[in-house]
């Protein structure tokens, strides 16, 4: 029964790293866009 227990609180664990993962890019995308248009407006203009 331990190697159960053991296997469930890994799986676990890795969900919700994934889920906080997941959360931080969802909420940085928007940030992440603006970034690269800047980007792309500095490299277009040389």
């Amino acid at each position: 029964m331990t190697l159960v227990r053991r296997i469930l609180r890994l799986l676990g664990a890795a969900l919700a790293f994934g889920v906080y993962v997941w959360f931080a890019a969802v909420q940085n995308a928007g940030r992440v866009k603006r970034r690269k248009a800047a980007r792309r407006r500095l490299r277009g203009s040389r």
